[in-house]
């Protein structure tokens, strides 16, 4: 991991706590007129919420999990990508348990940073014990020395 003890990132003592999201259908409704999609038709949400849902009910923060780790988050972070899998639809009027978990930390070269940190978070979003959507985020930000 080039100079990140990964220790501290997987190291006793280190989790990212579970979290809940509530979706409401006001705020289904809300998402849907602010972006011009059509009016739902029934109980399932917008696509969107799979990432609204996951980042909105983990347990901390994507900025405390980075400074957690001791990456500089607070220089500049950007997002590096992310990746959203559908397991079933959404649906409004449903509270989603979020689990969220570190899937990796690289350092790798960069040309706005010199180095940067890449940390990938894993989100699960389920109802009922049933998996609805697997959201995975990587956020980049500059390398300490």
């Amino acid at each position: 991991m080039n100079g990140i003890d990964p220790l501290h990132i997987t190291g006793p003592g280190y989790v990212i706590p579970p979290g809940v999201f509530d979706l409401s259908a006001t705020l289904d409704d809300a998402i849907r007129s602010s972006c011009a999609a059509p009016v739902r038709g029934g109980v399932e949400a917008h696509p969107i919420f799979a990432f609204i849902a996951a980042l909105g009910g983990m347990g901390s923060r994507v900025g405390d999990v980075c400074r957690g780790l001791g990456l500089a988050f607070d220089s500049g972070a950007v997002l590096g990508r992310c990746r959203i899998n559908y397991d079933a639809p959404l649906t409004v009027d449903t509270r989603y348990d979020v689990a969220t978990s570190v899937v990796a930390l690289e350092r790798k070269s960069s040309r706005r940073f010199g180095a940067a940190d890449h940390l990938t978070l894993g989100m699960t979003v389920s109802a009922g014990g049933n998996r609805r959507a697997r959201v995975r985020l990587t956020t980049i930000m500059p390398a300490l020395t």
